[in-house]
């Protein structure tokens, strides 16, 4: 009788299985008493549910910083943190799926030990002693699996032998690591889904995406199951879902953070590189991050790291900004349309320079990301796909079809990466001609995408907004504005458009569908300029509030 070879939906079940395991019973919620499908925002449900105590409510709203102070100056353990976000990360997975892997035995007892540290010696262990953070699913954890969202993934291997450079360095200053969260297949789709755990949703409008490919971390994140989350960016990855979820977030120059260690989904391409950075809702939660991982000198610990420490940078009382509402490819969607004149109006009106950008260079940038991407003809996910029979998603389809390019193909596709980097770069230079006062633009801004969030299914694949950024290795920051309104958000009158994905997004636009959907923009500095696009973030905040 021959033996029976495990489907890929077999090892998927089993996985999830042993995920859903890890849950404790007594912080789940009964189906029953979830949302109902017929009500899509789930913003503000857990404080309103009666799970949490007010103690636990308290922790979880606060930034990374009152939390570090809180529990340094004994207000809260280091155990009374972590066990108030695995609770509240256990009620954010029940409304988005959020969760790839649950490990809270392992996170309350490092809380635990750091608890039993400070009373022990009178010290900290560290800059971030008892801070929850949450790791999207590529960054390794010692004992602890890493799928990538690839079946043959869930089992090779069970658990990580060591951490990534990232995680250890954190670890070492204290941080707990609790979850990591949900991303699409090789984490190489806009939308968070695979055959292992499924889709992540948007908690505030569960009609729409959670983005990819750290939608699991944003979805997570927007309901506070914790207070800072690291993504990757290699595409958008972490400016998509940070944009759809109405979060800040840091996608950095490559070298600046340690990215050694890590999985990768598609591991040797080093004509893009993916980095990681942080997203949350607090901006001095951001900061914090930033100015602790650098400042713990992470180019003695990954040999692509740049000994870059972090700076004091002082804004010009008058910014120059250029700003790009349109890209003559697909048009943003209403909601993002008003946004950008939002900001560009209250600019304005607070004395700034406000120029247009001529996106010239934007979409053969885009194009040579993708080709990039399936540079090897899409070999490594697709014999990862084979060993276990799981399909492609309608999203991956081009790994299975594209060919492999010659050495000397890359070559040439790199060599003209390079001339259109430096016609971007000469062109922001020239730009000091056209503000006014002799400077060229501090930053650029515009959407992340043309969507509030899309509709679940309906990206369209095009990432024109954020991958030429990748291309170019830009420091990029991304700020929340506002939300989309069903009444003032109404669709535009077009008869014409830019080509077939341009019209795809007009029709599948539905202001009702999109009400609530998150309308947050790209900052975009230049290489290395994580300290500036971190003060362009308070700045813009502060204008956008006056």
């Amino acid at each position: 009788m021959p033996l029976l070879v495990p489907t890929y939906s077999d090892i998927a079940a089993k996985k999830r299985l042993q995920r859903d395991k890890n849950f404790k019973k007594e912080w789940l919620v009964a189906p029953a008493n979830l949302p109902p499908a017929s009500s899509p925002s789930v913003i503000g449900w857990i404080e309103k549910c009666g799970e949490l105590t007010s103690k636990q409510l308290e922790i979880t709203a606060s930034s990374a910083p009152e939390i570090l102070s809180a529990v340094r100056d004994k207000v809260w353990t280091a155990f009374e943190v972590a066990e108030a976000f695995c609770h509240r990360a256990s009620l954010a997975h029940q409304l988005t799926n959020c969760l790839s892997e649950v490990f809270f035995d392992e996170g309350l007892q490092q809380a635990r030990e750091l608890d039993e540290y400070y009373e022990r010696t009178g010290q900290l262990k560290g800059p971030l002693h008892g801070l929850p953070i949450s790791l999207k699913d590529n960054i390794n954890v010692k004992g602890q699996a890493t799928t990538v969202g690839i079946v043959s993934f869930s089992f090779s291997p069970e658990k990580f032998s060591e951490d990534s450079v990232i995680s250890a360095m954190l670890r070492d200053m204290g941080a707990i690591f609790y979850v990591k969260t949900n991303v699409p297949v090789a984490m190489m789709m806009p939308e968070s889904i695979n055959h292992i755990y499924g889709n992540t949703t948007n908690p505030l409008n569960r009609k729409l995406s959670a983005g990819g490919s750290s939608g699991g971390e944003a979805a997570l994140l927007a309901l506070k199951g914790s207070p800072l989350g690291i993504g990757s960016d290699i595409g958008g990855s972490i400016r998509i879902p940070a944009s759809f979820n109405n979060l800040y977030s840091l996608k950095p120059t490559f070298g600046r953070f340690p990215t050694y260690g890590s999985r990768s989904g598609l591991p040797g391409l080093e004509s893009v590189n993916s980095v990681n950075g942080p997203l949350t809702t607090s901006i001095d939660s951001l900061e914090l991050y930033c100015k602790t991982l650098v400042g713990a000198e992470p180019w003695i610990y990954d040999p692509k790291a740049v000994p870059l420490p972090w700076r004091t940078v002082k804004l010009p009382e008058t910014l120059n900004i250029a700003v790009l509402e349109d890209d003559g490819v697909v048009r943003p969607t209403p909601p993002l349309l008003r946004g950008m004149k939002m900001v560009r109006e209250k600019l304005t009106k607070s004395g700034h320079i406000v120029i247009d950008w001529n996106p010239e260079e934007h979409l053969r940038l885009s194009e040579l990301i993708t080709e990039f991407f399936l540079s090897d003809g899409g070999k490594h996910v697709k014999d990862e796909c084979n060993k276990t029979g799981e399909p492609f998603f309608p999203y991956m389809q081009m790994y299975g079809t594209a060919p492999e390019k010659g050495v000397a193909s890359l070559w040439a596709l790199q060599a003209e990466r390079t001339k259109l980097v430096k016609k971007f770069l000469d062109r922001w230079n020239a730009t000091a001609s056209a503000t006014g006062n002799g400077r060229p633009i501090d930053a650029i801004i515009l959407p992340a995408t043309p969507f509030p969030g899309n509709p679940n299914g309906k990206f369209q694949n095009y990432v024109g907004y954020t991958s030429p950024f990748n291309a170019v290795d830009y420091s990029v920051g991304t700020i929340p504005v506002t939300t989309a309104d069903r009444g003032l958000d109404t669709r535009e009158v077009r008869e014409t458009f830019y080509g077939e994905t341009d019209k795809a997004v007009y029709d599948n636009y539905d202001a009702d569908e999109s009400h609530g959907g998150a309308v947050c923009l790209q900052v975009v500095g230049r290489k290395f300029e994580e300290e500036k696009v971190m003060e362009l973030l308070k700045a813009l905040k502060a204008i956008m509030e006056s």
